[in-house]
């Protein structure tokens, strides 16, 4: 069986996960209602479905859409361009709509917001009711629906409560309880979990094959991948399409030492660099990942004081991290981490909720615990 014809190269790494297994049998049925939301973890794979979804309701090979796009006729490489992963759908029937989307009013900019409002709400509406111009159907694919201000939320409730014939809503997000409870209840929920840690490696190595991509060589490094990872392989795509993800992570836990031992002032000076005064969704995503790799790493120094360092996320880096582990209290360890935890869900909120990032992480550099000075 060639990848593009098993489940895996079809559907995707979540081909065999109750969720997975769950929109095939849809698929099957004919029975794919006319709202979906796919909620997961940031990196698992939700955008990547929801492609996949597009590419079976359209694929010019009809009767395989049960099992899955073929991956190979026009449509589907409309749909995803392998050499540009990153372009979005190149068909007039696929949109996919996020913050800074085109609106229904001329004179409205939208380049640096995080939020997707009333009037980008009012324009689906209106293409929502316009008849399919190359396909038999439409897809609209929301990304993320966490965005919606409450404004929007209402607004579009309306539409799927009524929907148009002919026309998918795919909604996808990270924060499924930031989604008003009257929107989940018109949408069947297929919920992505990190995939096990097996299951992840197997999918890496076929697509990092297809993909022509060459992974760690050393059982260490590979290991240690597979832990950044977390079982989400859409952090995996992303990242090794964008280089060596052990190289970036080195980087930021450099930085977040050298902050640790830095004065008030030089954290301040870092904060303004990291977000500058005015925060856009780039910025925004940049502190994420940022706070993803402090997160990893003051959570090792952690499991130091607790005698489980098999469970060290950067275990190329096990010296060192034993070494700055010693500086600190484990409570200490500990509080900052629920503090990073803490700055996480400020910035998230902070899309809907216009809440200033760049106050929340000048609030998180000055409570960093000061490491003891060695004699």
């Amino acid at each position: 069986m060639s990848a593009t014809t098993s489940p895996l190269g079809r559907w995707g790494p979540h081909s065999s996960s109750l969720a997975g297994r769950t929109l095939i049998a849809m698929f099957e049925a004919q029975r794919l209602p006319h709202a979906l939301l796919i909620a997961g973890p940031v990196g698992v794979g939700k955008r990547d479905l929801a492609i996949r979804i597009a590419q079976a309701l359209l694929c010019e090979s009809s009767d395989l859409t049960s099992a899955g796009p073929c991956q190979e006729c026009r449509t589907c490489r409309r749909l995803h361009d392998p050499t540009q992963p990153g372009l979005d759908p190149q068909h007039s029937d696929v949109e996919v709509v996020t913050p800074g989307s085109l609106c229904a009013e001329s004179d409205h900019d939208h380049r640096n917001t995080r939020t997707i409002g009333i009037c980008v709400v009012r324009r689906i509406e209106h293409t929502a009711t316009l008849a399919p111009f190359e396909a038999d159907r439409r897809i609209m694919i929301i990304n993320p629906a966490d965005a919606l201000t409450h404004e929007a939320a209402d607004a579009f409730l309306k539409t799927l409560e009524e929907p148009p014939d002919r026309v998918h809503f795919i909604l996808l997000t990270a924060q499924e309880a930031q989604l008003s409870e009257t929107i989940r209840s018109r949408c069947r929920t297929l919920t992505l979990s990190p995939l096990p840690a097996a299951q992840l490696d197997d999918w890496l190595d076929q697509w990092a094959a297809q993909e022509g991509l060459s992974l760690p060589d050393t059982p260490q490094h590979r290991a240690e991948l597979g832990r950044l990872a977390r079982g989400r392989p859409g952090w995996l795509q992303t990242s090794l399409r964008d280089g060596d993800p052990g190289t970036l992570r080195a980087t930021q836990i450099d930085d977040a030492v050298r902050i640790a031992n830095a004065s008030r002032s030089e954290r301040l000076e870092w904060s303004e660099q990291i977000v500058g005064r005015a925060t856009s969704p780039q910025t925004i995503g940049n502190l994420e990942l940022i706070l993803d790799a402090w997160t990893d790493w003051w959570r090792d120094l952690w499991l130091c004081h607790t005698d489980q360092q098999d469970a060290l996320i950067h275990v190329s880096q096990r010296a060192r991290i034993e070494q700055i582990a010693a500086l600190y209290d484990q409570q200490e360890l500990s509080q900052f981490l629920e503090k990073i935890q803490g700055t996480r869900a400020l910035i998230q909120r902070g899309v809907t909720h216009g809440l200033n990032a760049r106050l929340a992480l000048d609030v998180l550099l000055l409570n960093i615990p000061t490491p003891r000075k060695t004699s």
